[in-house]
């Protein structure tokens, strides 16, 4: 959620989204938390047996290169496996839904085979489950005692693999952060204060933190191998849902002196000093989980997820190119969704050009409602955006996300199973095999891929981006009011609505009138005009009481505005 980030942890007060404000984390006084023995790493003896363990199963998806291309495979029959499918990450819960799906007295083992039953007879074979979205309180991951993990908790996560064994859908299970009870956060904070921000900025550079942490992926993986799991079904271990640190925060606020962390000293006075601290440390933060996981998993995937931040969430810092090249990790998941910045931007930020060694699945990504507030021009950018990701090296793809979330916030997005399993049905595997090729939708947006004119145009902002279906883009004038822009509709039409989707900084008073030109009349006449307080990414909508009959353009007049003249998207319904 997205090239954001989505948590149940009181450390993180809000999600973040792409085109909404983002928010900083709560610093909560840290109380020093003994240390405790380090996990014993050898083979695990089974409480009902004096034989020596078993270990887990082998895991049948691995990755190899292939002629200098990463990618999965099934070792049984040598065949590339690819990704495809969602996030789990919301059920029903009475009247809306909760990501607490694991929580002790909510996990449903019907509802989980039902789900994955119907995902896998559609062609999907993977789902991306949280592990600890259940953080603090009764019921969660950590015991309420605060030593450890929560043995019931540790059954539903048990049962969520022997249902994917028995339906054949692989799980991805993340960690959205250290969980708040068991005694690891407070361990990973150790040493933390104004020269060393806690909670983030510690977690992936402080020695307590790599302690704390190992502890927490030691004790998760020794309850699952206690109770013969079926690791079988794991596609691979996700150490971060998503990973990023705090810029306005010591170390990285710091622009002067030297800062100590697991892999040495560092010059905060040198930005080039800065970034290879972060680098350094979470190459090795990857090296020990993994090093960690390995002991009780020894044929485990293990990878992380990020997002592009410098150019969703500028306050928040993270560097993936390095990793791509320096990390353990067998495989990146890196998120991005339509409606912000292009594709093309966000897997250069990534690094992704030219990087072939190990695969990268599109992770999350998802249509958000308050950009497109029809299913049916999510479709379509969903199927555009997915095809398009092919060609920046993108091979694996997990929607975000099966059962929409309960929240009326701008990170909603629609969720597979609306309208009738609408979306679920149109991309599963065997509807659309390849997802790489784009599926031919209708689009009932009369205005798509219009000719259009303009009375003005900036260079990098043309006028066919406002009928592009897709409102990452934007016609810019490049001036002030008055300024038009015209769709020639290149036919005669009965309009029933017309919809403006709004690019405007700063928000403020504008007046917008709505011109058609008719079969009965070669010249403009204005029917409607919208006048009041607009700001960047509100919709504006017409609809007029009679159908307009035979118009064959629409202009596009904007008689005031704070900001330079611009709309994101222009959408004409009719027949």
């Amino acid at each position: 959620m997205v090239i954001h980030m989505k948590t149940t942890s009181p450390l993180l007060v809000s999600s973040l989204v792409f085109v909404l404000a983002f928010s900083a984390c709560d610093q909560r006084p840290v109380d020093k938390a003994p240390v405790p023995a380090p996990v014993e790493a050898a083979g695990f003896q089974s409480a009902q047996t004096e034989s020596p363990p078993v270990g887990p199963a082998q895991h049948r998806i691995g990755v190899r290169n292939v002629n200098g291309q990463g990618e999965f495979y099934d070792k049984e029959t040598n065949d590339r496996f690819v990704v495809r499918g969602a996030n789990y990450a919301f059920v029903p819960l009475g009247s809306g839904y909760t990501n607490l799906l694991l929580k002790v007295g909510l996990y449903d083992p019907v509802r989980t085979r039902d789900d994955f039953r119907k995902i896998s007879d559609l062609g999907y074979n993977t789902v991306r489950v949280f592990l600890d979205h259940c953080a603090q309180g009764p019921n969660c991951i950590g015991d309420q005692d605060n030593q450890g993990l929560n043995p019931e908790y540790l059954d539903n996560i048990a049962d969520m693999l022997a249902a994917g064994k028995e339906t054949g859908i692989y799980i991805l299970f993340t960690s959205n952060d250290l969980p708040d009870q068991g005694g690891y956060s407070e361990e990973a904070n150790t040493g933390s204060g104004a020269g060393f921000a806690g909670y983030r900025n510690s977690y992936y550079l402080r020695p307590h933190a790599v302690t704390a942490t190992r502890r927490y992926w030691g004790d998760l993986l020794t309850g699952l191998v206690d109770r013969n799991a079926a690791f079988e079904a794991v596609l691979g271990w996700q150490l971060l849902n998503e990973q990023w640190m705090f810029i306005d925060q010591p170390p990285l606020s710091l622009t002067s002196g030297t800062v100590e962390t697991t892999t040495g000293a560092y010059d905060m006075g040198d930005a080039e000093q800065k970034g290879k601290m972060v680098s350094d440390g979470l190459v090795y933060y990857i090296a020990q989980m993994k090093e960690e996981i390995l002991l009780h998993d020894p044929t485990a995937l293990v990878t992380m997820g990020f997002f592009a931040p410098e150019i969703v969430a500028p306050g928040w810092y993270v560097e993936t190119a390095s990793l791509l090249e320096r990390s353990d990790l067998d495989f990146f998941d890196f998120h991005a969704y339509p409606g912000g910045p292009s594709l093309e931007e966000q897997a250069a930020q990534f690094g992704m050009p030219g990087y072939d060694e190990k695969p990268i699945i599109l992770g999350e990504y998802g249509a958000f409602r308050h950009i497109y507030p029809d299913l049916e021009s999510a479709a379509r950018v969903l199927n555009t955006w997915a095809a398009e990701s092919c060609q920046y090296g993108f091979d694996g793809w997990l929607y975000w996300s099966y059962y929409p979330a309960n929240s009326q916030a701008g990170d909603r997005t629609w969720g597979l199973v609306e309208e009738g399993d609408y979306l679920l049905d149109l991309f599963a595997p065997i509807n659309q095999v390849d997802a790489c090729m784009p599926l031919k939708l209708s689009n009932g947006n009369l205005a798509y891929d219009k000719p259009v004119t303009a009375s003005n145009s900036l260079a990098d902002e043309p006028a066919s981006f406002a009928v592009d279906d897709n409102a990452g883009t934007q016609w810019g004038s490049g001036g002030d009011a008055v300024q038009w822009i015209e769709i020639d509709l290149q036919g005669s039409y009965r309009v029933s609505s017309l919809r403006l989707l709004v690019a405007q900084y700063p928000a403020g008073s504008t007046v917008h009138r709505v011109q058609i030109k008719t079969t009965a009349s070669d010249t403009f006449e204005t029917v409607f005009e919208f006048q009041g307080n607009t700001r960047d990414s509100d919709w504006l909508e017409f609809e007029p009481i009679v159908p307009l009959e035979g118009v064959t353009a629409i202009r596009i007049q904007t008689i005031s505005s704070p900001s330079w003249v611009s709309w994101k998207e222009i959408q004409v319904f009719g027949n």
